[in-house]
């Protein structure tokens, strides 16, 4: 056997420029996909500048008004040492005043910024992209190995390599699948290698009896006495089960949006349609593309010009391909939905994306990416659409209800309870289940903590 260099052909599923295009528009909301119009627009001379669709021209006593109130902000503007003439302080302040502007990081932003710095190869970065993408509040990847290895030709193994270089980044653990594989990214934060080496093997092994309390069984499987579990669950404590979190979550933040999706009832059946007035109007220059039919334009121009032209052509498809599958998605959740419209959120059926995404013929991940930061306006207010997708529980006759039903019986419960003796999780699952929700200890504690409901021992004490 000697090496060489040898060809072949071979067939593998790629993901092209086009289609990350298309992938990078269908994740942006409203304002951000204007704005990345109105970017392509300044630099591509290809696009002509064309007025925005929703200006109209000013009457005379709307010009009127705006000319005082311009001149009164300009009166302002000057009292601040800010307009024309400032000194070089004034100028240093106006600077500060800027600087001070934050705007509020997302957990994606900061994992994202880090990448560039990070070993993450350069050919990978559209795919950590994508995975960031699929991050929920808790810093735990909730999306999909297999689509997203379909969709970049890779291997679920390759992927599962990028993710775990996701989980190096600050802070670590973020991109794990569960809190095993959390904690476990978080281990070198322990200095003392032996303890750290009990720690892992608590971590892989035994993450169920530690939450029971069960540490006779821990301390006889990994044969260590009580003094080293109490010290390695001491350093496991050191460790962040939830690392997203300290990073504000979508409820959390103080937002203003722009519903791009509008219900509207015809024919007893409620149809999504989408604000498309607002995105920037796109035309061709006439004038740019005659320049390919000029004798006297170079070979070099020409080749300007045709590439302006595909860059304007492929943004144009991607957008028209963006909002054909945001109508798409969001009519098969209208219609999967549409009691919805007329009781209220506990009228939810229960609904998922790989359901979403079989009816409509795309990946589960094209649908978690359509309907985050996407808002539609409906009878019941503004709703962002992934709030439309409920996991099901089952009452005892038979019949399969979502999640927000449960959700809400529940806080009629413990709103009704005597607030002088709260009732245990056990006893909330008894009261479910004669209300005819069938759910264990676990899944009210679980469903306390998505309500925030403080436990038992809590309320009490208030």
């Amino acid at each position: 056997m000697t090496p060489g260099i040898v060809q072949d052909q071979r067939q593998t599923l790629a993901i092209g420029a086009h289609q990350m295009m298309g992938l990078r528009l269908l994740a942006k909301s409203l304002p951000e996909l204007r704005a990345a119009i109105v970017a392509e627009i300044s630099r591509n001379p290809a696009i002509e500048d064309v007025d925005h669709p929703l200006e109209t021209p000013l009457s005379e006593e709307e010009r009127r008004r705006a000319e005082v109130d311009a001149a009164a902000f300009a009166s302002d503007y000057d009292d601040y040492g800010w307009g024309r003439g400032a000194d070089e302080e004034a100028a240093e302040h106006r600077q500060a005043f800027f600087d001070n502007q934050v705007k509020v990081e997302t957990l994606q932003d900061h994992l994202l910024a880090q990448v560039p710095l990070s070993d993450i190869a350069e050919s990978d970065w559209p795919l950590v992209e994508v995975l960031v993408g699929d991050l929920d509040d808790k810093g735990y990847y909730k999306g999909s190995v297999g689509d997203v290895a379909a969709a970049f030709g890779r291997s679920e193994r390759e992927v599962c390599e990028v993710l775990a270089h996701v989980m190096d980044l600050d802070p670590p653990g973020c991109g794990a699948r569960d809190a095993r594989e959390c904690l476990l990214a978080q281990l070198d934060s322990i200095e003392d290698a032996s303890m750290r080496e009990i720690v892992r093997r608590m971590v892989d092994g035994h993450l169920d009896d530690m939450a029971h309390g069960r540490f006779a069984t821990v301390c006889r499987s990994l044969g260590i006495s009580r003094d080293e579990y109490v010290a390695a669950l001491k350093a496991l404590r050191t460790l962040d089960g939830r690392p997203g979190r300290q990073f504000p979550s979508e409820r959390e933040r103080i937002e203003y949006v722009n519903p791009e999706i509008r219900a509207v009832k015809r024919d007893g059946r409620w149809i999504a349609e989408l604000d498309e007035r607002s995105l920037p109007e796109m035309r061709f220059s006439r004038k740019f593309i005659g320049m390919l039919e000029d004798p006297s334009a170079s070979a070099e121009t020409k080749a300007y010009v045709r590439e302006r032209i595909a860059a304007a052509r492929a943004l144009r498809d991607a957008v028209e391909k963006r909002q054909d599958t945001i109508r798409a998605i969001a009519q098969t959740v209208f219609d999967r939905q549409q009691e919805f419209f007329e009781k209220g959120f506990h009228a939810l059926k229960p609904l998922t994306e790989i359901e979403v995404a079989a009816h409509v013929g795309c990946h589960g991940t094209t649908v978690s990416r359509t309907v985050r930061d996407k808002y539609a306006s409906t009878p019941q207010g503004t709703v962002e659409l992934r709030r439309f997708f409920a996991t099901g529980v089952r009452t005892s006759s038979g019949e399969e209800l979502s999640q927000e039903a449960a959700l809400a019986a529940l806080r009629g419960i413990v709103h009704a309870e005597d607030k002088s003796a709260p009732l245990s999780d056990e006893r909330i699952a008894e009261k479910m289940k004669a209300a005819g929700y069938t759910v264990a200890r676990r899944t009210v504690a679980k469903y306390r903590d998505k309500l925030s409901i403080p436990s038992a021992a809590v309320r009490r004490a208030k």
